[in-house]
């Protein structure tokens, strides 16, 4: 049970002497951060306190506060939205973002801001890690999707790419009876989300966004991923869709693989990652949509491949590729169309949002932990 403070505040005063002596013992000799007169030459108008030396704030709060005597410092993330022109007085305020009772390690958010001045000149996050505790993968208590606590709360966090389309809706709200989900997103007109179910504005298809995101959230702050975004699908073949292409391996590929590197940070406590793909790639491409296809079926190997970079952590990685499930670009299927491919369905009917959401719960589970690196294709063993 958690004993330190979740809280801390406190202010630190940064004089000449403190710069330079913290210069001296670093060799960061700059000077932007010793000499007035050629400080005074630039548009920052005068000497800055070094970056490092706030992150030596940070360090005091892991150490000193939350959690205390106990903590290592396992990972930073900061950014220096302005500089500390000295002499300034700073006040430092943190909180405990996220903690991991059984292996012992978390997160704390942390902001510091010139008093006198009224900007913020650091945010970002710590992670740690409290000594003596035993790390074991193996003993780790997972949460099954299909179980709704007795109390109704949600004790793991997923992130969710690709949640509020229309089959990514209905799957987050099945996962949101046992995950607390925070999903990106791009649209502005969305209601406001189910219980359990957060949104964060994020274009996908801005690299850049991507990497600033990821960098202001911890992934000791989650349990899993839920890789579901897709670009909808141009009507062309592949060598004549440029632009499709690069966003579709974009998409399934590259975003996949970007999400996996933050995944693998120390201090992760990511350990599910399910990659959400469909039917169309290896098992039954479209040649009119050509680089959906391409894309799709390129996303089979990544289970495999980034299972190999997880392993240290004791994470898992699969794949879970859907046929047509009749929802957003699909539900205005005719009648004629859904009887044809229900008839090329042994089970009868044509796949539902529940069937994904239940699988990828599944695999969520402590029941799937020695499921890893495959492709679980969702297609009622089509005749197809």
């Amino acid at each position: 049970m958690t004993t330190f403070p979740t809280q801390c505040e406190f202010e630190v005063s940064i004089a000449e002497a403190d710069v330079h002596t913290f210069a001296n013992l670093v060799g960061d000799l700059n000077p932007l951060h010793l000499d007035p007169q050629h400080a005074a030459t630039t548009d920052l108008g005068g000497v800055v306190a070094h970056g490092a030396l706030l992150a030596g704030l940070v360090s005091r709060v892991v150490g000193m506060y939350i959690p205390g005597e106990r903590a290592l410092l396992l990972a930073l993330r900061l950014q220096f939205p302005k500089p500390v022109l000295y002499p300034a007085r700073v006040r430092v305020t943190a909180r405990l973002a996220s903690f991991d009772e059984q292996r012992g390690v978390g997160s704390v958010r942390v902001a510091i801001a010139d008093i006198a001045r009224g900007w913020t000149v650091l945010t970002g996050s710590a992670d740690f890690t409290l000594y003596g505790r035993r790390h074991a993968h193996d003993s780790e208590p997972k949460p099954d999707a299909a179980a709704v606590p007795a109390d109704g709360s949600r004790t793991h966090r997923l992130l969710v790419t690709g949640g509020t389309g229309g089959l990514g809706r209905e799957v987050v709200a099945e996962l949101a009876r046992a995950y607390a989900c925070l999903c990106t997103t791009r649209r502005t007109d969305l209601p406001a989300p189910p219980d359990g179910v957060e949104y964060a504005p994020l274009d996908l298809d801005d690299a850049a966004r991507v990497d600033e995101f990821l960098a202001g959230h911890s992934p000791s702050e989650f349990f899993g991923i839920v890789h579901m975004s897709s670009p909808p699908p141009e009507r062309a073949f592949v060598s004549d869709d440029r632009d499709g292409l690069r966003r579709q391996l974009w998409h399934s590929v590259e975003l996949a693989a970007r999400l996996a590197r933050w995944a693998r940070q120390p201090g992760s406590s990511v350990r599910r990652m399910i990659l959400v793909g469909s039917t169309a790639g290896s098992r039954s491409p479209q040649r009119h949509l050509g680089a959906y296809s391409l894309g799709k079926a390129a996303m089979e190997h990544l289970p495999t491949l980034l299972a190999a970079d997880l392993a240290a952590q004791g994470a898992t990685v699969n794949l879970v590729a859907p046929t047509l499930v009749p929802v957003g670009i699909n539900a205005a299927l005719s009648e004629r169309s859904r009887k044809v491919l229900e008839g090329k369905m042994p089970t009868g009917r044509l796949l539902e949002p529940n069937d994904v959401a239940k699988t990828i719960g599944f695999l969520l589970s402590d029941a799937a932990g020695q499921i890893n690196g495959t492709c679980v294709f969702l297609d009622g063993g089509s005749l197809e």
